[in-house]
């Protein structure tokens, strides 16, 4: 094989895996901006001076028969949803102060609007706060339908409804840095995307004595996006392989050949998305059938290993020899891979 196409071949990941990394790096900055912006709001507005009187005219209020309450506005934005949420629970009662707590986050969405537009690959903008148990987010999909009254945030992973627990993931006893931390792994969310996860969390008090993490910020790397705008360009066939052996994905070209499966969201598209069941249909598909060195035949897991850490070798795969070509994007832990055949 020419030495000037696979140096060509490599250039091309090398471009791809830098627009990753580049938006990946972009995406934790405008989150972390974010959550200090959320601080400074908190620490210099009194909260009393902060007028409600309208708010029963603008959001809408539910009840559910415990008397859990959701107190929600959703405004049409572009391609998808503002939403500014309450939820009355057991643990944070609605009540007039959290309603100034949510007004007072409603003046931060210029700023939501801004990140949303600017940032790549993004389907969700989020701020989870969770000591009045309230949320705005900008996302490109249906949300208000899919929240139950009394819906509280910091027991969703309880419920089984997500892949780890998102706030203890960057809490201070685990994040002592308080630093935006993309998700340990690709996951399947409520919408059946395949995204990585970035949450940057949001302090009372940061640095002092009284420093108390409130909640986060959250983007989510629509992952189907990223591939459509880097590997999927190429006629060469290629991939994307996380540092853990996930399958991120593959391009067209490759799913010729290569018979492995990949995440389709249509998979799911009939499902209840708050069903606890479904969600661990979904980490059996992505702990079991997307790894690529779980239970899989000796080509598939020497070929995950081997992509951990050469950068170009040769390989068979499904009856044919190709010679594989890598590039890293390490802001998330991707590989982007070409396989080139070999003629033999």
């Amino acid at each position: 094989m020419k030495r000037e196409f696979i140096d060509s071949v490599r250039q091309d990941l090398q471009t791809y895996a830098g627009c990753a990394d580049a938006n990946a790096r972009k995406i934790e900055r405008y989150c972390t901006d974010l959550a200090i912006e959320i601080e400074e709001l908190n620490k210099n507005l009194t909260k009393d001076k902060v007028s409600i009187e309208k708010m029963d005219a603008d959001y809408s209020l539910s009840k559910d028969d415990f008397g859990n309450e959701l107190f929600i506005k959703t405004d049409s934005v572009g391609n998808g949803q503002m939403t500014c949420l309450a939820s009355g629970c057991q643990r944070v009662p609605l009540t007039a102060e959290t309603k100034r707590q949510l007004k007072l986050y409603e003046s931060l969405k210029p700023t939501f609007l801004h990140m949303y537009d600017e940032l790549e690959y993004v389907d969700e903008i989020w701020l989870f706060e969770t000591k009045s148990n309230v949320a705005l987010g900008r996302i490109e999909n249906d949300f208000a339908n899919h929240i139950i009254p009394g819906l509280d945030g910091t027991l969703l992973y309880d419920y089984g409804l997500t892949f780890y627990d998102w706030f203890k993931f960057v809490d201070k006893q685990n994040n002592p840095n308080r630093k935006a931390l993309w998700s340990p792994m690709a996951f399947i969310e409520m919408y059946h995307q395949l995204i990585m996860h970035l949450k940057a969390p949001v302090y009372e008090n940061r640095y002092s004595d009284k420093e108390e993490m409130i909640g986060i910020t959250t983007a989510h790397l629509n992952l189907d996006w990223l591939m459509a705008d880097t590997i999927e360009k190429s006629a060469v066939k290629m991939m994307i392989v996380k540092d853990d052996s996930t399958l991120i994905g593959m391009n067209s070209p490759a799913k010729k050949d290569i018979q492995l499966e990949t995440h389709d969201p249509n998979n799911y598209s009939n499902a209840n998305p708050l069903d606890p069941e479904l969600m661990q249909k979904k980490k059996r598909f992505v702990y079991e059938t997307l790894n690529l060195e779980h239970e899989k035949a000796d080509e598939i897991s020497s070929f995950a290993k081997k992509v951990k850490s050469e950068f170009q070798f040769s390989h068979y795969l499904f009856g044919k020899s190709y010679t594989i070509v890598r590039e890293k994007a390490p802001e998330m832990g991707f590989n982007f891979v070409a396989l080139l055949d070999n003629v033999e």
